[in-house]
């Protein structure tokens, strides 16, 4: 009897630390894999906000962007989210004078915000000229759905 006691003790002080590690490990990984399904639907909306941009899109930019959205450009603080769709909505679903692309990006999920940074490329339609911006995205969700807050654009060279 004293055996099986000291062997119940044994069993029970040994499973204890690997029953409390499992279920960290577990979180662990659910953790991870929501902070990756965030990355990817920040990384989906930014392949919409630039769809958008390409095709004056005035509806991407209405959803994406918070109401109380800020934009700081290489000269100061630029148009906010009422300007940007008044200065687009004479033009929607024109192709801009330039095409855009986006290059190595990179997205960081904290919590409820997540940063999205990049190059963008402008190249002009008539003349070829390629402007560069280093790009950063400031998101936090708003009910549950993703919503571009903060964006900062810098120069980079340029062709």
């Amino acid at each position: 009897m004293r055996t099986a006691i000291t062997l119940l003790t044994v069993l029970c002080l040994c499973a204890v630390p690997i029953l409390s590690q499992t279920p960290a490990t577990a979180a662990s990984a659910q953790t991870s894999a929501a902070q990756q399904a965030d990355a990817d639907g920040i990384r989906q909306i930014e392949a919409d906000l630039l769809k958008g941009e390409n095709t004056t899109d005035v509806g991407v930019f209405d959803r994406m962007l918070a109401d109380d959205y800020v934009n700081l450009i290489p000269r100061g603080v630029g148009p906010g989210k009422a300007e940007i769709l008044q200065h687009m909505r004479p033009h929607a679903g024109q192709a801009p004078p330039y095409s855009v692309e986006t290059s190595d990006m990179r997205i960081y999920v904290l919590g409820e915000s997540a940063v999205a940074s990049y190059v963008k490329a402008y190249t002009a339609r008539e003349n070829g000229k390629t402007m560069r911006e280093d790009i950063t995205h400031i998101f936090t969700k708003d009910h549950g759905l993703w919503r571009l807050r903060f964006s900062r654009a810098s120069a980079c060279q340029n062709d």
